[in-house]
């Protein structure tokens, strides 16, 4: 419940902090549109065992103990743990998401819909697909690294995924009954970022003037596994993929629906 209300907070934030677009698109006519990557930028675990449960809980844990020597040893230990695996998980998960096409279809569902947010015309024809490596933007929000003349350039990214738990009351009593040695059924958490650079037509330069944050989080997945199952068989990590699909879209077109109400 806790990674839930986090991840919600962070989507209104975003949202609220963005100026209205209907202020914004004032002049723009035409825009370029690029999707970074054909994969999500990183891949991570979130709780899936005893290690990265103690790390991402141990702190509450210690307090709820009064302040266990013993728990704030395993906290401890747990983000250790998660520090030294996160080099082998990325590997491990790269070679389990195997070219899914994931990103490029929740690419296909999100540009049209920010380019009716922006009253721009949009054909799949004009999506550029940028390799990431190659930094953006400046630290004044000046974009960098395209090549543009359109009023607009519009980028969409999945910075990230991260196969974690599946939070269910079941789980969550499971999980404080053996203190985090049960076995984690997990699903896909997904990251996407949409933003909008507008071209001064004094200097030429594009400026990030908006940000759109949404997320598909596991928790509303249709299809979970054990983890250790997921790691043994690309059928059901491709299956998890598969699921994280329709939240993830459906979560985007939420955000820009309400972008497109201010």
């Amino acid at each position: 419940m806790k990674r839930t209300v986090i991840a919600l907070a962070v989507v209104l934030a975003g949202c609220a902090s963005t100026p209205q677009v209907s202020e914004l698109r004032n002049g723009v006519r035409s825009a370029t549109f690029i999707q970074l990557g054909t994969e999500p930028l990183t891949y991570r675990l979130g709780v899936v065992d005893t290690g990265s449960f103690w790390a991402s809980y141990g702190g509450g844990v210690s307090g709820n103990l009064g302040g266990s020597v013993v728990a704030e040893g395993l906290a401890a230990a747990g983000r250790d743990d998660a520090a030294r695996k996160a080099p082998d998980a990325e590997r491990a998960l790269r070679a389990l998401y195997n070219k899914h096409p994931l990103v490029n279809e929740v690419g296909r569902s999100v540009m049209p819909q920010l380019a009716q947010l922006w009253g721009v015309a949009y054909s799949p024809a004009q999506l550029r697909v940028v390799q990431p490596g190659t930094r953006m933007e400046d630290e004044k929000g000046n974009l960098l690294g395209v090549s543009a003349t359109t009023d607009l350039v519009l980028i969409y990214a999945m910075p990230g995924i991260t196969l974690t738990e599946k939070f269910s009351v079941g789980g969550a009593f499971a999980a404080g009954f053996t203190m985090g040695t049960n076995t984690k059924t997990v699903a896909a958490d997904t990251h996407v970022t949409m933003h909008a650079y507008k071209r001064d037509p004094a200097s030429g330069d594009y400026k990030k003037v908006w940000s759109g944050i949404c997320t598909g989080m596991a928790m509303h997945s249709k299809v979970a596994y054990p983890f250790p199952e997921v790691m043994q068989s690309r059928e059901k990590a491709r299956e998890i993929f598969d699921a994280a699909l329709p939240t993830t879209v459906e979560s985007c077109s939420r955000v820009l629906q309400a972008q497109a109400k201010t």
